[in-house]
C-alpha cells in the first residue's frame, strides 16, 4: 500500500477530491455505453491498484467478478425484450439485446463499486467532516460513524477469532463450530457496547452538543488544487456536454443502436478516458517522482 504522504490525490484539498468522485460516479451511471463503462472500470481499477495494492484489489475482484457474471447471466433470464433472438428455452426468448445490456449494466455496477473503494481510501472521515461538518453537523457525523462502524466490526471480529484460536481449537464438528461462533459473537457485541460508551463519554468531554464550537483543520486550497480542479472541470464539462447532445449512450431495446456514432463520439471517448485515467496517471507520476528521490512507494 502506498504511503499517504506520497499520494497525489490524498494530498489534494477535500473539495477537489469530492468534486472528482461526484463527477466520475455521475458520468459512469449516466453514460450507458460499452466503451464508457469499460473505460470507467479500467480507470477505477488502475486508481485502486495505485492506492491499495494488487492484493487488496484482488480481494475486491473476488466479490466484483462473480457479481458481474451474476448480473450478466441473470438479465437475459428475466428480460426477454429485443428483436435478435439467440435461442429459446421453454418458449422464452433469449435475445442478443438482453445479453448485451446485462454485460454493460454489470460492468457499470462493478465500476461504481471500484470507484467507491478508491473514495474510501482518499476521502477519510476528517475530510468528510471538514466539507459537511459546518452545514450539516449532525448528519455528517452520523454518516461518518456509520461508515466507520462496519470496518471496525470486521477488524474486531478478526482479532477475536485469532485470540480464540490461540486459546482453544474451534473443532471440526458442527456443534463445536457453532459454539465457537456464538462465543465470538458474544465477545464482539460486548466490545461494541463498551466502545459505544467510551465514544459517548469522549464526545461529551470534548464539548459535543455545545452551541458554540470551534473547528481545526490542516487543509488549504493552493495553486496545485486550483490547477487540478480546473483540469477536472474542463474535461468533465466536455463529457457532460457531449452526453447532453446524445453521445456516450446506447439504446439496447428494442434494437441496439450503433456502438460508435462519428467523430463527436470519438472525441467524447478521448476526453472520457482522460478523466477516468487521470488519477492513475497522477498517482503513477507521483510514485515515479518519489522513487527518483530514493524513496519506495
Amino acid at each position: 500500500m502506498t504511503d499517504t504522504r506520497m499520494r497525489f490525490f490524498g494530498n489534494l484539498h477535500p473539495a477537489v477530491s469530492m468534486a472528482y468522485f461526484v463527477l466520475v460516479l455521475g458520468l459512469t451511471l449516466g453514460c450507458m455505453h460499452p466503451v464508457t463503462v469499460v473505460l470507467s472500470f479500467l480507470g477505477a481499477s488502475w486508481f485502486s491498484i495505485r492506492l491499495r495494492g494488487w492484493r487488496a484489489y484482488g480481494h475486491t475482484m473476488r466479490f466484483v467478478g462473480p457479481m458481474f457474471l451474476l448480473i450478466a447471466l441473470a438479465n437475459p433470464l428475466f428480460n426477454h425484450r429485443g428483436v435478435t433472438m439467440l435461442f429459446t428455452i421453454n418458449h422464452l426468448w433469449y435475445t442478443l439485446e438482453a445479453v448485451c445490456y446485462g454485460l454493460v449494466s454489470g460492468c457499470s455496477l462493478c465500476a461504481v463499486i471500484m470507484w467507491f473503494t478508491c473514495y474510501q481510501e482518499v476521502m477519510t472521515s476528517d475530510k468528510f467532516l471538514y466539507l459537511f461538518g459546518k452545514p450539516f453537523p449532525g448528519t455528517s457525523l452520523l454518516i461518518t460513524m456509520t461508515l466507520r462502524f462496519i470496518p471496525q466490526l470486521q477488524q474486531n471480529r478478526r482479532e477475536i477469532r485469532q485470540a480464540q484460536a490461540m486459546l482453544c481449537d474451534e473443532g471440526t464438528r458442527l456443534l463445536q463450530r457453532l459454539g465457537s461462533a456464538l462465543r465470538n459473537l458474544s465477545v464482539l457485541l460486548t466490545m461494541s457496547m463498551e466502545a459505544a460508551v467510551e465514544t459517548a463519554d469522549s464526545m461529551k468531554a470534548r464539548g459535543y452538543g455545545a452551541k458554540r464550537r470551534t473547528t481545526f483543520h490542516l487543509f488549504r486550497f493552493d495553486g496545485r488544487d486550483a490547477r487540478t480542479l480546473g483540469l477536472i472541470l474542463a474535461v468533465a464539462g466536455v463529457c457532460i456536454t457531449a452526453r447532453a447532445f446524445g453521445h456516450g449512450y446506447m439504446e439496447f431495446y428494442p434494437a441496439m443502436t450503433p456502438v460508435l456514432l462519428g467523430s463527436a463520439s470519438y472525441t467524447m471517448f478521448v476526453f472520457y478516458a482522460v478523466l477516468m485515467f487521470l488519477p492513475g496517471i497522477l498517482e503513477t507520476k507521483e510514485a515515479i517522482r518519489w522513487h527518483s528521490y530514493g524513496l519506495n512507494t
